[in-house]
């Protein structure tokens, strides 16, 4: 018995670093994993690889890795702890789930050690073959005691878990839809639940052959509630994959849908039915007209042969003619005739283009979404029958032409065409009936199964849902109810609270004698005044006391039922307790100034006037109504203000401890360049250096060298003086060397920068003499050298642990990238593309970063060729002229035809792709980790050689890149590289193809340790591969490929989903999770071993870390986005940390590898905010989630307010998600969690999303009431009211949303001057991005509530192209400028009523101006300050003409009605109905034609006052607000230099062509001839970056020509 079910034996007494060593060979030589056990080859060779590094790295961390007798101990003890880790989760779910068998913790220890490790590493083996469910832990441990029992007995284990798995993946494709709200589907929460609860497990585990199928009452379609369910399981695994996953519908072929259709029509529609009636009458029309096509296509090939045939080929023209009237009428008629029916032709075939694309979408896109389906049908039904009809109209045509023809002399050619397109026309018109025929068949057979299907889907989650996430309902009720429910501990704080504001409203205490105490208490509690609230506080105390009351039954008892569902497991489901106490002090103490503060400001700014205004309305004349009216009004907003004021606090004291924790953790002690001067300030002495009279200078130690030693390297190092300068010096020239290669400092500064080190001895690191000190007297001239110099220093001086924070001892790390099909590497083409503002990407890098750009000439161009390259391609970039693209007539050049030019280009091609957001980027800043490493490895063992380092390091650092659409990218670049090595042009898709698959070569060659994984596909069978290194150069390549059960698009959302596939070839002790658009310097490597320290701690499971913004100066837009993430990531989760109150937000986050294992996954497979939860998960199950910041790791952000925008709406539907879905409550009831800790968590996460929608209503009901009070005022009250709707409270709303944390942490970080002045400039349009998003998360907050939440991908765009007036329209019409125009039109009212100037502008205009003009105004190209005046034009002109037909498509004034049908009262009716839906939309289109008039010539007038600001105020103001310091200027130097400007080319009086002439000789650089081979060109274009449109272009004014093909494809 190897799991232990029976006796076991003795324990030895020691264990010896032979006996794992012995065991872990004889994982690699046992055959009997294979061939008895089933397992595949490679699983079990990732399995082996994967323990023996963490198991060596644990017993490394551990001390006790060695031969030493004295460590056997420590062995069995490390050991003990390394089994513990992997089987705690396990040992619970027994436990909870009350299965027999197996093993306990009690009986594993004793066991002896051949057995321990092999019941370990079957985990290891469960986890690789289960797949798509190894993030479901409850399914997990299921199966490793199925797996545990069968391997007891001798079978064949692996096949077993293969199966098993299968119909996992088979049952989870059918019944959870990633589309569906959470609350009617069966999702993978639910299935890890049932897993754990006792009733299915004893199921499970008495069903024969531990079948997950059976347990479900899912094996025997006679049997079972869902016979439809079980009749798609029973399908092998691809098919079921086409018959009901949706992603995979698009990749069918016409065979497989026939197959699926008959299939469907076979199993789910009832034999003489209704629906079998319509199938077999439409089955035989389409028989018929298939046979009358068939008789068309014999009709058209022979008039196609006779037209081929026709030895005529003269065509006349009516010039022709002229002598001849009376034929040249007739001729007239017939030409006519032909032409109108072409045009027919080519219009019905875009139409059916259209009706083709409306099917498929139907069939595909909305698959399993009926009234999606049947929206997309009846429009391709339309669309398909106005073809057949413009197809009979040109058949018709070419009849009467063809007549027409026939009585003309030399018309035989047009003749014999007309006859051709007739019968082709009659053809095509046969076609489109069929189709109809076609979109009937498949509507009905579609609606009917998926009708079936998920009615039987809901059935089955309504008896086997665990927990029911209720939302939707009418504007999100049942979300609301549920939010009630997990968040009731904020109700019962607000509740408690009204009792001391009701004492302060109606001040109570002025009641209270003090000389007379006794009988004023008694007159506060009398029942002679208990009607009266103002003098009996019993009554109102009563009343919020019974509330409180009524809130705890309604939760306990309506709520919580609604919720609970099948084997909902019980509080704390026996997870381990983990009492915070320092974070439960903390957030204790918050809670008390935050309740303080509450107090404090409600009774002086709202209390207060609330009873001034009470007591003036009921002292006054007003009828009652009018009172009551009036109070309503009044109190409506100050109750939201009191609900929205806690968040409003909340940010703030979380800011101000925030600031104070800072201050305690030293996070700004380097701020200013002068501080990292003072840090290596040292005198130099002159001493006397051996026999000899010589004096030399020596050096003492810095006090930046010495916090090195200390913070930094281990304990036990013992280095004397010398040596630790030379440490430090090493770590400090290597810093410096790779800011070096990444062109970010110059040769001189790398002089000036680092140590000089002489007299080293090349087997010892650490000998030698410092001859130089860095001067560092003169700051870098790259401004993020300077932050990232400082942050280095700073970080060295912060305290920090430096327990086993050697290399030896390190945990081994794993850094995980997950990529989509983001680019890897910028390519040449869209680096030099000019885009609408006549600006490129890398005229935006030279102009962001000159320095940057001349270092890369200076150190990348070092011959005349290059040089004089580089200076062209800068002039001709900086003067927007896009490069010439090359062509084959082309001489060759010597750019893209020699080496020396190929290899400067890719160059520039990683230059410009480290300086944004690509995957090269990334790769190469955490790569630089190892090198880190190395030097550190060095420094702890001086006489360890280089090679032996890296081996180390090898052993302690693995990158993993999950690249999932590289198996396409391959499959298509393995097609079309025969096309690419002949020349021949290829799609845009093939391009990307060979871009992503050159790209990858490349990175595998240059970092051969680096390990890609993706999924791919031989026909129907999946697999799992995982690549590393280069097979010719990395003795350590390999190459897995394990099998897979499917697909795993739609087994979750995407992300987590493939997070989920890459976790079975983790095999480090810790993970870093990094996203794509991440980087990393090597300073900040150095600090890795200090931060995996702290996993020392066994609560510790997350460690989180600030991130730097590396696109902070990118744009006005990108400085507010950067702004907030940086606030976020530093000064907010510092508190969080503090407090218990930090989770898991993603990126760059660690956290424990066998944790995340065992325990809850990198991430939850079923939400859009997938990481958070497994922060979540970590809490409830004791784990502990620290933030460190003494280590950072770069985070491009978001640029422009298009992806800005994309980004809030993602994250606020995926909070809205989170707020309904049981992980809320479970946090909030959590063991681990205190009370106030509850409430931190709620203001931390929903409350700021919910918060912002509160603040949006509040506004509204705020502008609405003062509307209506302007109104009565004039109306009814004459001056007996001024304004009662209090403006300080609507001022108070948005003076809170201004305040800004984030101005203590720029105070931090720069400095108490600087950092109040980088806040005060970019003021103003923090204060617009902030109100512009504040639409954002309330519009679709809401619509998360109401309905499904979805992934919408940002899309990383560059921020420099201009979006149009289109794609602004489609963007921000319904969510920003709707309502912000009936706010506009309120405010001109009031205005015109009250003439209330201050009323007009600051609680009307400014709302409505920010959310009308604030997305124009942050649009590249907007503004006459950002691109050249005459490129402003015609942006604003294509801006004007497209307002047109946004005005008239949004109005509906085209909209085609069909004649009515029915009687003449029915008609009559009908066209009453039109007549008045005609006003309508007339009056609809003058009001839209009046708001967009009114917003496009405000937007000139922007342009005006922006002008006006640069030319005078600019140059005296230094600021932010209008004036872009990047912009485009244009330098022509000549005439012929200014008709090569794009924008010039385009003029609309000219035509649109560009005169590429190369340049003079005259504005060479130097005295260099003028060579054929030179050229700024390009291979080929790519599309405009971001979507952006091509200037507009008068629209050509000769006749259209319309042309079609002979044959229809």
């Amino acid at each position: 018995c190897i799991c232990g079910a029976q006796e076991a034996e003795k324990m030895p007494s020691s264990y010896t670093k032979k006996d794992f060593e012995k065991l872990l060979n004889n994982l690699q030589t046992d055959s009997s994993w294979k061939d008895t056990h089933g397992f595949q080859e490679d699983v079990i060779t990732n399995a082996t690889q994967r323990l023996k590094k963490r198991l060596e790295g644990w017993m490394s961390h551990e001390r006790c890795w060695s031969e030493d007798p004295a460590s056997a101990e420590g062995l069995q003890k490390a050991w003990n702890k390394f089994e513990k880790k992997h089987l705690t989760s396990y040992w619970r779910w027994r436990k909870n789930s009350g299965a027999n068998g197996g093993f306990e913790e009690k009986t594993a220890v004793g066991l002896d050690l051949d057995k321990r490790f092999k019941n370990l590493f079957l985990y290891y083996l469960t986890y690789g073959e289960v797949h798509d469910i190894r993030n479901l832990k409850g399914p997990l441990n299921l199966f490793y005691q199925a797996a545990l029992d069968k391997f007891e007995k001798n079978e064949a284990v692996g096949k077993y878990l293969r199966d098993q798995g299968l119909k996992v993946y088979k049952f989870l494709s059918v019944i959870y839809n990633k589309d569906e709200m959470l609350q009617y589907c069966f999702h993978h929460d639910d299935f890890d639940q049932i897993c754990t609860s006792k009733s299915f497990t004893k199921k499970f585990l008495g069903a024969a052959n531990y079948d997950i199928l059976t347990a479900f009452d899912l094996d025997d379609e006679a049997k079972a509630k869902w016979p439809s369910i079980c009749k798609l399981l029973k399908l092998s695994g691809p098919n079921v994959t086409k018959y009901w996953v949706r992603g995979a519908q698009g990749g069918l072929t016409d065979a497989d849908r026939v197959a699926r259709d008959d299939w469907i029509r076979t199993n789910f529609i009832k034999n003489g039915g209704k629906e079998d009636t319509q199938l077999n009458d439409l089955k035989g029309k389409i028989t018929a007209q298939t046979g009358e096509i068939d008789k068309a296509d014999r009709v058209q090939n022979s008039s196609e042969e006779q037209l081929k045939n026709n030895p005529e080929h003269f065509r006349p023209s009516e010039e022709d003619y002229d002598d001849k009237p009376g034929v040249f009428l007739a001729f007239r008629s017939a030409h006519t005739q032909y032409e109108t029916s072409k045009d027919l032709i080519a219009n019905a075939d875009l139409v059916e283009k259209e009706a083709n694309k409306l099917l498929r979408d139907a069939r595909v896109g909305a698959f399993r979404d009926e009234k999606k389906a049947d929206k997309f049908f009846e429009e391709a039904e339309r669309k398909f029958g106005h073809a057949q009809r413009d197809y009979e109209e040109a058949a018709k045509g070419f009849t009467r032409a063809a007549d027409g023809f026939k009585n003309i002399a030399d018309c035989e050619s047009f003749g014999a065409e007309c006859r051709f397109l007739r019968d082709r026309a009659e053809y095509l018109k046969l076609i489109q009936v069929r189709m109809i025929d076609e979109l009937k068949y498949s509507k009905i057979l579609q609606f009917e199964y998926c009708k079936t299907m998920d009615k039987e889907r809901f059935a089955f989650a309504k008896k086997y849902k665990t927990y029911f996430e209720k939302a939707g309902g009418p504007f999100g009720l049942w979300a609301y109810l549920t939010i009630l429910y997990h968040f009731s501990q904020v109700i019962y704080l607000h509740l408690f609270l009204v009792l001391p504001l009701s004492w302060l409203y109606f001040e109570y205490e002025t009641l209270i004698d003090t000389n007379n105490f006794g009988p004023s208490i008694q007159n506060l509690v009398s029942m002679e005044t208990i009607l009266s609230p103002s003098k009996n506080v019993i009554l109102v105390w009563g009343a919020a006391i019974a509330l409180i009351v009524l809130f705890i039954i309604l939760r306990n008892v309506f709520f919580r039922w609604r919720l609970r569902g099948y084997g909902t497991p019980s509080r704390g489901d026996r997870t381990p307790l983990n009492v915070h106490l320092k974070g439960r002090f903390d957030s204790f103490l918050l809670w008390v100034i935050l309740i303080v503060t509450e107090v404090v400001i409600m009774k002086f700014l709202v209390l207060k006037p609330l009873r001034e205004a009470y007591d003036e309305l009921t002292a006054g004349s007003a009828a009652s109504g009018v009172v009551i009216l009036l109070l309503v009004i009044i109190w409506i907003p100050a109750l939201v203000l009191y609900v929205t004021s806690m968040q409003f606090f909340f940010t703030f004291w979380i800011g101000i401890f925030g600031f104070f924790y800072g201050l305690i953790d030293r996070v700004g002690n380097t701020i200013f360049w002068s501080h990292v001067i003072s840090a290596f300030e040292v005198d130099a002495v002159a001493v006397k250096k051996g026999d000899k009279d010589e004096e030399q200078m020596a050096f003492g130690t810095p006090e930046i060298v010495k916090k090195f030693v200390r913070n930094m390297l281990p304990a036990d190092l013992e280095l004397d003086e010398q040596r630790q300068n030379i440490a430090f010096a090493q770590v400090w020239n290597t810093t410096m060397n790779y800011f070096y290669d990444i062109h970010k400092i110059s040769k001189d500064e790398l002089q000036r920068f680092t140590y000089k080190i002489k007299n080293q001895d090349p087997e010892d690191y650490l000998s030698g003499d410092i001859e130089k000190m860095p001067e560092l007297t003169k700051e870098p001239q790259v401004k993020e050298i300077k932050y990232h110099i400082t942050r280095f220093v700073n970080n060295i001086r912060m305290p920090k642990p430096n327990k086993h924070v050697s290399v030896k001892e390190m945990l081994p790390l794993n850094i995980v990238t997950p990529v989509g099909a983001e680019k890897i590497m910028y390519p040449y083409e869209f680096i030099t593309h000019v885009d609408n503002t006549q600006n490129s990407f890398l005229m935006h890098l030279i102009s962001n970063s000159p320095q940057e750009w001349e270092n890369f000439k200076k150190k990348e161009c070092t011959t005349p060729k290059s040089l004089d390259w580089a200076f062209r391609l800068e002039k001709d970039i900086m003067q927007g002229i896009q490069p010439e693209v090359k062509s084959k007539r082309e001489k060759k050049k010597w750019i893209h035809d020699t080496t020396e030019g190929r290899l400067l280009k890719r160059k520039l091609c990683e230059w410009g792709s480290i300086r944004f957001q690509a995957l090269f980027r990334t790769v190469n800043g955490l790569m630089q980790v190892p090198n880190a490493l190395v030097v550190l490895a060095r420094i702890e063992d001086a006489k360890m050689s280089e090679e032996n380092a890296q081996e180390l390091v090898r052993s302690k650092f693995s990158y993993l890149i999950g690249y999932q659409s590289f198996s396409k990218y391959l499959k298509d670049y393995k097609k079309s590289k025969k096309k690419g090595k002949n020349g021949e042009p290829l799609t845009r898709d093939e391009i990307e193809a060979h871009d992503a698959v050159y790209n990858i070569k490349y990175l595998k060659a240059r970092f051969p340790e680096l390990k890609i994984a993706y999924p791919e596909n031989d026909g129907d069978q999946w697999f799992g591969r995982l690549t590393s290194g280069n097979s010719k150069t990395n003795s350590n390549y390999y190459d897995y490929k394990i099998e897979l059960f499917g697909p795993f698009n739609d087994m979750g959302l995407g992300k987590p989903a493939h997070q989920n596939f890459l976790s079975q070839f983790i095999d480090g002790m810790v993970i870093q999770a990094i996203d794509v658009n991440q980087d990393n310097v090597i300073s900040q490597s150095f600090f890795i071993p200090n931060v995996l320290s702290n996993f020392d701690n066994d609560k510790v499971k997350i460690i989180g870390l600030p991130e730097f913004v590396l696109t902070t100066g990118w744009s006005q837009t990108a400085w507010c986005s950067a702004f907030g993430e940086r606030t976020f990531g530093t000064l907010t989760q510092r508190t969080y940390a503090r407090m218990g109150l930090r989770l898991h937000y993603g990126h760059p986050d660690y956290l424990d590898a066998i944790f995340v294992m065992s325990e809850t996954g990198m991430s939850k497979m079923s939400y859009v905010s997938e990481d958070i939860f497994t922060g979540i998960d970590t809490v409830v199950k004791g784990g502990n989630v620290i933030h460190v910041e003494y280590h950072e790791v770069g985070k491009a952000r978001d640029v422009d307010l298009y992806t800005t925008t994309k980004f809030q709406r993602k994250i606020s539907m995926g909070a809205s998600q989170m707020a309904s879905s049981r992980w809320m409550g479970w946090l909030m009831t959590s063991k681990n969690v205190s009370y106030f800790q509850s409430l931190s968590f709620y203001y931390s996460t929903v409350g700021f999303y919910l918060n912002h929608q509160m603040l949006y209503l509040s506004i509204w009901f705020t502008l609405v009431s003062q509307f209506v009070l302007v109104i009565l005022q004039i109306a009814i009250l004459g001056d007996q009211v001024n304004n009662f709707i209090s403006n300080r409270v609507f001022f108070a709303q948005i003076g809170y949303a201004l305040v800004a944390p984030g101005i203590l942490q720029l105070i931090l970080e720069k400095g108490v001057i600087k950092g109040v002045w980088d806040y005060i400039s970019h003021f103003f349009i923090l204060a617009v991005y902030s109100t512009f998003h504040i639409l954002n998360i309330s519009a679709f907050w809401q619509f998360g509530l109401k309905s499904s939440a979805f992934y919408l991908a940002s899309g990383r765009g560059t921020g420099l192209e201009h979006y149009f007036m289109k794609d602004m329209y489609d963007n921000f019409y319904k969510s920003h400028w709707r309502p912000a125009f009936v706010i506009f039109w309120m405010g001109i009212i009031v205005f015109g009523i009250s003439v209330d100037f201050f009323v007009f502008i600051l609680m009307y205009m400014a709302p409505a101006g920010v959310w009308l003009w604030g997305a124009m105004f942050l649009n590249p190209g907007s503004l006459p300050t950002t691109v050249h005046e005459e490129q402003w034009k015609r942006l604003t002109n294509r801006d004007m003409q497209e307002v047109s037909d946004v005005v008239r498509a949004h109005s509906k004034l085209d909209v085609y009605s069909p004649p009515p049908k029915g009687n003449i009262l029915k008609r009559f009716f009908i066209r009453i109905g039109r007549a008045i839906r005609s006003l309508w939309r007339v009056l609809h289109y003058i009001y839209t034609v009046v708001n967009f008039a009114i917003q496009m010539r405000i937007v000139r007038l922007i342009a005006v006052l922006a002008t006006f600001w640069e030319n005078i105020m600019a140059s005296r103001i230094p600021t932010y607000i209008f004036v872009d310091e990047r912009r485009r200027v244009l330098r022509w130097e000549e005439e012929e230099t200014r008709t090569q400007s794009v924008f010039y080319s385009m003029n609309s009086d000219r035509k649109s062509s560009l005169n590429l002439d190369k340049p003079s000789s005259t504005e060479t650089n130097g005295s260099l001839e003028k060579s054929d081979d030179e050229s700024e060109s390009s291979a080929r274009p790519l599309p405009e970056p971001g979507g952006a449109r091509p200037l507009p272009s008068r629209p050509p004014t000769e006749k259209r020509k319309t042309t079609f093909n002979l044959r229809h494809d």
